[in-house]
């Protein structure tokens, strides 16, 4: 995340290349979220300002103790007067926006964000709402201040760090820096892959970025000539583009792809020192430096722009409606830069202790403020009772829905079963699969109860019904573990009827829709292979093994899935945003299910399986339904309502 300019005081050399360096990420990070093309790896410029921070700040406190000028009060004077003016005033721009924007579950998420980033968690905050049942990234309008967390959180230890290290002088610091990097690097290999969100948001997989800036300021490598510094800037460059332009939502971050605009930075910053090269003069021009300046307030102000913006509306912005809104966040960005950022850091005007005590008032107001949002529930007496009639439907679900498909995975080892139907019979049928299959709970289970029927629901959220498979995002083996318990309870239990559901276009094609805030999620089995031919397997696999013995095996084809959240999109209808078709054409959901319809009829025919689809019901027009006399038939975008599940259950009835 952007910094403003080293105060005066310090004794490093003002470098307006860097200052361009930092234009030169910030307009990839605006331009990214905006989604403008071909900015799709945009993102990275938040990597590229670690390295910044870390080269400034680790020189300014080298050179501070070579001079014997280093204190801690000093340093965190420097980053409260640098951070949390511009910082305050967004979050409190963005508070009464919120107030008057946000429906009450996004509003208490915001209130909580709001403390969480006064006290710089904002980073576990996010990391912590990153499940399967998360809102999307452009709900959240402080989601950007992770940046911020990560590099306070650091810089709040990182001095701490160095007291032992300051008699040892520049190779001391060196071996510290040196040896964090590698730790935190290393870290970052494997929590990509273990625990990718945790790796993307938290700290440790990210202070190696932070300490090859501190290991380019400490080392102190000499100069190379002219021409191999040109050759290495251009390098730099090159490295910077190819992330930003190579890159996509889907590359896992940070991890070993970090390395291209951490590594471009650190080029750059040391091939440009003498401010001689060609890229040096560019980044040096003064629009370049004016952007540099900014920078800061430009990615406060930005995202929570773009967020708002997009929450008014249904449809997606248009190109001039996203020109306007960069323009009004560099608007803002100005004006926070002149009369917000500048008159802190000015010392004459605001000393130490009122610096401190202005920074106690704002995050003792901004708690405040968050608990007020959080405490009465989001404030839902905002909206006419219609509107939050449309907003209670994302909480239409059956209370089992939590204790059946959210049982943990040593609960299902255990033996643990939720029954559904008619208590008094024997229990003679399963229902397996996801949240999806969860979800179908309420029809199911009033279906076997007035049939006199009784079964178990079996599986987790999240884990697709299929044996013999990993994921990407459960290197684990969790999803495994949980299928595996599933499987072996439905042979101890002595089930003969087993009806399997899941969200099978995901699984089939690794992607969600427009709406998911999931990225790709690869399939992995023994025999590799791409996507569809390893769910093919699977399927044919988990239906082979759960045939055994005779049991007669049931599929439920996937539910339509919608590229918005229904509840708050037939909301903003409500309150006069611009109506917009978000009902999937029949033709849409056939093309989203193509492959698993295949491996659907090949399966009914090779082993007649019997095959339920609910799009039968649900797309009996030629548009697939989102709604029925005012009620929303889903909670979000992919999961049904308890109301929606039970139109399902003609088909159900004659499943049984």
């Amino acid at each position: 995340m952007p910094h403003a300019q080293v105060p005066e005081r310090a004794s490093l050399p003002y470098r307006a290349d860097i200052d361009g360096l930092r234009a030169l990420a910030v307009v990839p990070v605006v331009l990214y979220h905006f989604h403008v093309a071909p900015f799709g790896g945009g993102y990275v410029g938040v990597d590229v300002f670690f390295v910044i921070s870390g080269f400034l700040i680790t020189g300014l406190i080298h050179a501070e103790m070579r001079s014997g000028e280093y204190s801690l009060a000093a340093f965190y004077e420097r980053r409260a007067r640098r951070i949390l003016p511009a910082l305050f005033a967004v979050v409190a721009a963005a508070a009464v926006a919120a107030l008057f924007l946000l429906f009450p579950a996004d509003l208490r998420r915001f209130g909580e964000s709001v403390a969480a980033t006064a006290l710089f968690v904002s980073n576990f905050d996010f990391w912590q709402q990153s499940g399967y049942f998360d809102a999307g990234a452009e709900a959240k309008p402080l989601l950007h201040t992770w940046s911020l967390a990560v590099e306070e959180q650091f810089y709040l230890l990182f001095p701490l760090l160095l007291g032992p290290f300051r008699s040892a002088g520049r190779r001391g610091l060196l071996l510290l820096a040196g040896g964090l990097a590698l730790a935190s690097f290393g870290f970052g290999l494997w929590a990509v892959r273990a625990y990718p969100a945790m790796a993307f948001y938290l700290a440790p997989a990210r202070v190696w970025e932070l300490m090859l800036g501190a290991i380019l300021a400490l080392a102190e490598v000499p100069r190379p000539p002219r021409w191999i510094a040109e050759a290495l800037s251009l390098l730099g460059l090159a490295l910077l583009a190819v992330a930003v332009f190579a890159f996509s939502p889907d590359t896992p971050m940070p991890g070993a792809n970090a390395l291209l605009p951490c590594l471009g930075a650190a080029l750059l910053i040391y091939a440009n020192g003498a401010g001689d090269t060609l890229a040096a003069r560019g980044l040096s021009l003064r629009p370049m430096v004016f952007v540099g300046l900014i920078s800061y307030s430009l990615y406060l102000w930005h995202w929570p722009v773009f967020v708002f913006a997009r929450y008014l509306r249904v449809a997606p912005l248009g190109a001039a409606e996203t020109l306007a809104l960069i323009a009004l966040s560099v608007g803002l960005a100005v004006l926070s830069w002149r009369f917000v950022e500048r008159p802190f850091r000015d010392r004459r005007r605001l000393s130490r202790r009122s610096i401190f005590i202005w920074a106690g008032a704002g995050m003792a107001m901004c708690l405040l403020a968050g608990g007020g949002l959080v405490a009465p529930g989001g404030l839902p007496q905002r909206f006419a009772p219609a509107v939050q009639r449309l907003l209670a439907a994302a909480d239409d679900r059956d209370p089992r829905e939590h204790t059946c498909g959210g049982a943990t995975l040593k609960q299902l080892e255990a033996g643990f079963v939720c029954v559904l139907g008619d208590a008094r019979a024997k229990p003679s049928f399963a229902l397996w699969g996801d949240s999806h299959a969860a979800a179908l709970i309420p029809v199911v289970s009033g279906v076997a109860a007035r049939l006199g029927r009784a079964g178990y629901f079996v599986g987790h959220v999240g884990c697709a019904p299929l044996l013999g498979v990993t994921t990407s995002d459960e290197p684990s083996q969790r999803c495994a573990r949980v299928n595996d318990a599933a499987l072996a309870l439905i042979a101890r239990k002595n089930i003969r009827e087993v009806i399997v559901a899941g969200r099978w276009a995901y699984y089939d094609t690794g992607r969600g829709t427009a709406a998911d805030p999931r990225g790709f999620r690869r399939l992995f089995d023994l025999a590799g292979g791409g996507q569809h031919a390893v769910f093919a397997r699977a399927l044919d696999r988990t239906v082979a093994r759960l045939s055994a013995g005779g049991r007669k095996v049931i599929l439920v084809a996937d539910v339509p899935e919608i590229d918005f959240d229904v509840p708050q999109t037939l909301a903003r209808i409500a309150l006069g945003a611009a109506p917009v078709e978000i009902r999937p054409t029949r033709e849409a959901y056939r093309a989203r299910q193509e492959f698993v319809a295949k491996d659907l009829a090949a399966l009914q025919r090779r082993s007649g399986v019997a095959v339920i689809a609910p799009a039968a019901i649900l797309c009996g027009s030629g548009l697939c339904a989102v709604e029925d006399g005012g009620r929303p038939l889903y909670r979000d975008h992919h999961h049904l309502t308890v109301f929606g599940a039970m139109r399902l259950a003609p088909l159900f009835r004659g499943a049984f």
